[in-house]
């Protein structure tokens, strides 16, 4: 059982989750010490205003009450300021501590004796006050809420000042928010700057592989490595290297098939020569059949050798030309040249639409021998005595229809592969199509196959493409 293959990871991706969720703990880090120092200082601060509050308000209390003679518990109600609206002496001489606190909803204070017993208090103020004495001098936690007890040692009388325990923590909290919701909203666009800059910086990996995937058997030419970041330029000379080996392993696999092919041709045909003459002298003879047998075995030798020269020369960028060259007199050379062969006489035709014009940059010996591929594959493959028709329009496509039963599109998609022949007895080697279609590749254009053809209930029409 074939294992599922996974799939790749990117780079650029893991390095900007990586640097976004490492940059992200940092900021929370930092906003975590800042948030610390933050409550820190908050609460130093509002510890003075209780102490500050404590020291200005004990004395103006004391005096106020020995002015006034208060001796039993007063308890002072928001908006109280002791008046009873007739401006007599009784409201002169009020006690003014009820009027000090300006923020009741987040200070209170209560007065104490000298044995703890409340003698002016705010209304907010903890009952527990009333019961539990004196609490102990300086800061302290009453309740809920933060508290600072300041004595006076010569009256023995006593302030304690509270502090509504949510106002800090309000203010604690504003401030943490304060620090941290711009961070939250900060975090999505660094890792969006983040992602943009990997991928910036990953265009040179980029064009590295463009510039590899332009590289195949008729385009072997070595990468230039200046213009790479240093840390590719390793990686760019390794794969120029491995281009050289090879380049120089196919050079020499074109140059073994076309000295083979070539000396091949020689023998061959004088082979073919001495069988011929063979045939004729025994013409008659019983055994004369055997030797028309081995003549047709030579003869397949033979295109096989010359497809194998052809073969050899695909790949090597032959088929393109630096200037473009009217193919129509090349078309009529390879019709008139099968037309004078045994298997091709009289069964080819060219049509030439009105105004035609087929000029291309383009080897005229490639065109040729695609041209020629095409039409002995109709003459070979095609019905017995049918006509082969080639046909050259005015949209640049060269078309060769033969007659005969169609054929599947599984067939039609493996033709064109080396040795892939279809279901025929006819003779081939099966290198026709491929030879033309790598041709069709090298100038950039397409070969294209269809049956039947269209209009018709058979036949095989080639189209060679041109871009």
């Amino acid at each position: 059982m074939s294992r599922k293959m996974r799939r790749p990871y990117s780079i650029a991706f893991r390095l900007a989750l990586g640097l976004s969720a490492g940059t992200g703990l940092l900021w929370a880090g930092a906003a975590g010490i800042s948030a610390y120092v933050l409550s820190h200082e908050l609460n130093e601060a509002y510890d003075d205003a209780l102490r500050q509050g404590a020291l200005r308000l004990l004395p103006l209390a004391l005096h106020d009450m020995n002015e006034a003679g208060l001796t039993s518990l007063r308890v002072v109600t928001s908006g109280d300021d002791g008046s009873d609206g007739d401006d007599d002496a009784d409201d002169r001489s009020r006690p003014r501590a009820a009027l000090l606190n300006p923020y009741p909803e987040s200070y209170s204070y209560v007065i104490l004796d000298r044995l703890g017993a409340p003698v002016l208090r705010d209304e907010d103020a903890p009952e527990v006050l009333l019961v539990n004495g004196t609490p102990p001098e300086g800061f302290g936690q009453i309740g809920s809420e933060r508290s600072y007890v300041l004595s006076d040692f010569r009256s023995g009388y006593s302030i304690v000042v509270l502090e509504n325990g949510e106002r800090r923590m309000h203010a604690l909290t504003g401030s943490i928010s304060a620090l941290v919701l711009p961070l939250l909203g900060l975090v999505p666009l660094m890792a969006i700057g983040i992602w943009a800059a990997m991928r910036l910086a990953m265009r040179p990996l980029e064009k590295l592989r463009h510039d590899i995937s332009e590289r195949h058997g008729g385009n072997l030419s070595p990468i230039d490595a200046s213009g790479h970041p240093a840390e590719l330029v390793p990686i760019v000379s390794e794969v120029a290297a491995l281009i050289d080996r090879l380049s120089a392993a196919l050079s020499a696999e074109r140059a073994f098939a076309a000295a083979s092919a070539h000396e091949l041709r020689t023998p061959i045909a004088g082979a073919l020569a001495q069988t011929q003459q063979l045939a004729t002298e025994l013409a008659g003879h019983p055994k004369a059949a055997r030797v028309r047998d081995i003549e047709t075995a030579l003869r397949r030798l033979a295109r096989l050798a010359e497809k194998l020269l052809q073969l050899s020369r695909l790949g090597s960028g032959f088929a393109r030309a630096a200037i473009n060259t009217d193919m129509i007199p090349v078309a009529h050379l390879v019709v008139r040249d099968l037309s004078s062969t045994p298997l091709g006489e009289g069964r080819v035709r060219l049509d030439i639409a009105p105004g035609a014009q087929l000029s291309l940059p383009m080897d005229p010996d490639a065109f040729a021998m695609a041209l020629r591929n095409l039409v002995e594959n109709g003459l070979n493959h095609g019905e017995t005595e049918g006509t082969v028709r080639i046909s050259i329009g005015g949209d640049r496509r060269v078309t060769v229809e033969s007659a005969g039963p169609p054929i599947s599109a599984e067939v039609l998609a493996r033709l064109g592969q080396p040795f892939e022949r279809g279901d025929t007895k006819a003779a081939g080697s099966g290198l026709g199509l491929s030879i033309t279609r790598a041709i069709m590749a090298e100038i950039g254009g397409e070969l294209s196959l269809t049956s039947p053809v269209p209009g018709k209930a058979d036949g095989v029409l080639a189209s060679l493409i041109f871009a």
